[in-house]
């Protein structure tokens, strides 16, 4: 695993009992995503677009994951599941969520404390994956387990659901923990600045209040969208008739992670998947660069 230090990664011991088929699963879901470092990047932005489709804000007017309802919050788990078998590009298990490899697995996810992943009957003994996003602070944490019951606690629910004891979490294996994600944009704003940016009638030029907003700050596809709220959202940031036009001219570059990625990594920039990110050049190497590849005027 890529950078364990500040990732959290923490495997079990060899001699733990689950230690094979965790560290097969591991092996397979990696291979699947790309490797490691490919896995960390986008993980930064797997939560908030997952979050951000489901807060919805162009059509609700909502910015925040507390604004939505309860039934809402449960949904975002199958969005997870809907987003991480996309993201692995595998098939949907016969009795579980997922067919990695020739095994089944189960997705688990909690919003929530230390162990809220409710375990169902049909998931008991069987191999996991955990997720678990802190909205308040940014960070999630993905684990793989076998859900043994002897990890589980005595008591369920009203649907026969239980979740991992205390001892229990011990026998995960943790891929990442308290990794920072990408935040939820309005949560780095006040108010007055949120007014500001969503006040003005058209796309275009709410978009360039977003990016003059946001210097450094990676922002996806879906507040792009949420911001410009019309149909061809993409076409207000474009260069001809764009917020890039206007940016342009400012000397604030707008960057895209999968056409300037090695760019971004040479600015020291720190992005995920599919994410646009506004850059104002704080020195002559970074200006130069910037103007050799036509970022700025």
């Amino acid at each position: 695993m890529t950078d364990n230090a500040n990732t959290g990664y923490e495997p079990l011991q060899h001699s733990h009992q689950d230690y094979s088929d965790l560290a097969a699963l591991e092996r397979d879901l990696l291979a699947a995503v790309g490797g490691a470092e490919i896995f960390q990047e986008k993980l930064r932005s797997f939560f908030r677009s997952a979050i951000d489709e489901v807060i919805d804000t162009a059509r609700t007017q909502r910015y925040f994951l507390s604004d939505l309802e309860k039934t809402e919050k449960t949904y975002l788990g199958t969005k997870f599941e809907i987003l991480l078998r996309d993201w692995l590009n595998v098939p949907h298990g016969v009795v579980l969520d997922l067919q990695i490899g020739d095994r089944e697995v189960d997705v688990k996810s909690t919003t929530g404390g230390a162990s809220g992943w409710m375990i169902p009957p049909e998931a008991i003994n069987q191999l996991c994956i955990l997720l678990r996003v802190n909205e308040n602070n940014s960070t999630c944490a993905v684990g793989l387990a076998r859900a043994r019951r002897d990890y589980l606690r005595s008591g369920t629910n009203r649907d026969a659901k239980t979740s991992f004891s205390a001892d229990g979490r011990s026998n995960i294996w943790w891929l990442v923990q308290n990794y920072r994600y990408t935040p939820n944009f309005w949560t780095l704003i006040d108010n007055e600045t949120r007014e500001w940016i969503m006040s003005p009638r058209g796309g275009t030029t709410r978009l360039v209040r977003l990016f003059e907003s946001c210097i450094g700050t990676p922002v996806s596809r879906v507040l792009i969208s949420s911001v410009a709220a019309q149909d061809d959202f993409m076409k207000r940031l474009r260069k001809n008739g764009g917020a890039r036009d206007t940016l342009f001219k400012k000397g604030i570059a707008v960057l895209y992670s999968e056409i300037d990625g090695a760019l971004m990594h040479e600015l020291g920039l720190r992005f995920g998947y599919r994410e646009f990110m506004s850059f104002r050049p704080r020195n002559e190497f970074e200006e130069l660069k910037l103007r050799a590849a036509g970022k700025i005027a």
